[in-house]
């Protein structure tokens, strides 16, 4: 019994040393959200003058590069970029297609993110020198915004989903039209929302409150 036990202990200690680096958050908090073979789906949808010119369902599939990120990140771009199988639906290749992203990568150099310390993230893009957007939390979502891009009247917002990281968010607004990529099945952002009404969510809790009150009294 006595070495059962010893053994029993052996193991779980040797188990502790067996676990990913990948897996493992850093040293400043982050880690991936994702895994090899997971998929997301995005609506792609585009419009020019009011007339829609694209309505699409675009896979990413994680094929990998979930490598270790490294403990201590004081840039940017070093930062590892996993890699992916992205095609149409129907599941033919994105072809001449993908120059849609070329204003993508005016903004940021990845699909996914690490999750866990957001407020780094947000330093060390704003110190990179390449892009120029301007970094957002909110409820559920981290990201950037680009205005104004080379003088135009071009914006650019992305945004991840805290959660996994991956992208959620992708919208291009022009004077003609906007490109508009949605990831399928986010739903609803309720931490978002209580945010950015926390004084109406507020008032509503006082309201319904002082009706409990009320009633309780007349009872």
């Amino acid at each position: 019994m006595k070495r059962t036990l010893e053994a029993l202990i052996a193991l779980s200690i040797a188990a502790m040393f067996l676990i990913s680096p990948v897996a493992a958050a850093t040293s400043q908090g982050l880690e991936w959200g994702i895994e090899v073979n997971d998929q997301y789906n995005f609506d792609v949808t585009s419009d020019t003058n009011g007339v829609n010119t694209l309505d699409e369902v675009m896979y990413f599939e994680v094929t990998g590069g979930l490598i270790a990120i490294p403990n201590i990140l004081t840039d940017w771009t070093s930062i590892p970029k996993p890699t992916f199988d992205v095609t149409w639906a129907n599941g033919t290749t994105l072809g001449w297609s993908a120059l849609i992203f070329l204003y993508y990568f005016i903004i940021t150099d990845s699909w996914v993110v690490p999750i866990g310390n957001y407020t780094l993230l947000g330093e060390l893009y704003e110190a990179n020198v390449f892009y120029n957007g301007t970094v957002f939390d909110t409820g559920s979502y981290w990201g950037m915004d680009l205005d104004n891009f080379l003088g135009s009247a071009v914006n650019i917002h992305v945004d991840y989903l805290k959660s996994d990281g991956f992208l959620a968010h992708w919208t291009v607004t022009t004077d003609n039209g906007t490109l508009l990529m949605t990831r399928q099945g986010i739903g609803f952002d309720i931490m978002g929302f209580l945010q950015d009404n926390l004084i109406l969510v507020a008032a509503a809790g006082a309201i319904i409150l002082i009706a409990i009150v009320v009633c309780v009294r007349r009872k």
